[in-house]
């Protein structure tokens, strides 16, 4: 029997919640959407099955480090005719991740937050499509529940230069869209050895600029119909912070 590439999609997206690494669970401290735990966060969803908060970026044509065509070729299991993005003991990507922690105890070093690890992906109550991978709460703050960390390179810092990136923005606007919560901390490490934090707090109505993109960009990878073209969607760096 043949099927077509949105059917295998489909089948894909099911098969993803049936993994043995994965498991629903309750929490209070994520009220509403369906929390996913993810015991293996270096092995994530397979990436059919939605628009997670990296992706946000890629979807509206903003991300430097991806187009929205690799995403939708991504999305729609096109990743044989892409050119494999290898992530090697050397690389800045590795000790980006290997820093994290670092960083994360230096921002309750600087604030005095509690933070605890949560490594959840979290999917929209309203829009199954849309996922978000939560790695952090911030504890006992009202005015702020999620923390953001991350470490970029000198290559990359020019576009931390004004404050928080467009991309970056984004990708945190999803991750609130998702967990429907208030407000999320950003802690960045420039070039090894400047550390930032920043506050990005909900919008609607960016929130809802953000939600009719990606669905629009969802039916694309379900109808299997490539997107149309941006004049602006060109990535300039081949790493991703």
């Amino acid at each position: 029997m043949m099927y077509t590439r949105a059917e295998r999609l489909r089948a894909a997206s099911l098969a993803t919640t049936k993994r043995a690494a994965l498991h629903l669970v309750s929490t209070s401290k994520m009220p509403g959407p369906t929390v996913i735990v993810d015991r293996q966060l270096d092995k994530p969803h397979t990436p059919e099955a939605g628009i997670g908060n990296r992706d946000a970026a890629a979807v509206v044509g903003q991300d430097p480090f991806k187009s929205h065509i690799r995403l939708w070729m991504e999305k729609t299991g096109r990743q044989d005719l892409l050119h494999p993005a290898r992530i090697q003991d050397h690389s800045f990507a590795y000790w980006s991740r290997l820093l994290e922690p670092i960083v994360a105890a230096h921002y309750t070093h600087r604030t005095g937050r509690r933070i605890r690890q949560v490594n959840a992906t979290q999917q929209h109550p309203k829009h199954p499509w849309m996922l978000a991978t939560v790695t952090r709460e911030v504890l006992d703050a009202p005015d702020v529940q999620l923390l953001e960390c991350l470490c970029v390179g000198m290559d990359v810092a020019p576009l931390w230069a004004h404050g928080v990136p467009e991309y970056m923005r984004l990708r945190v606007m999803h991750l609130l869209a998702v967990t429907g919560l208030r407000a999320a901390d950003v802690v960045v490490l420039l070039g090894g050895q400047d550390l930032q934090i920043y506050r990005i707090e909900r919008d609607e109505a960016e929130i809802s600029r953000l939600i009719r993109q990606e669905r629009m960009f969802w039916r694309c990878v379900e109808r299997d119909q490539a997107p149309p073209p941006r004049d602006e969607d060109a990535p300039v760096f081949e790493s991703m912070p």
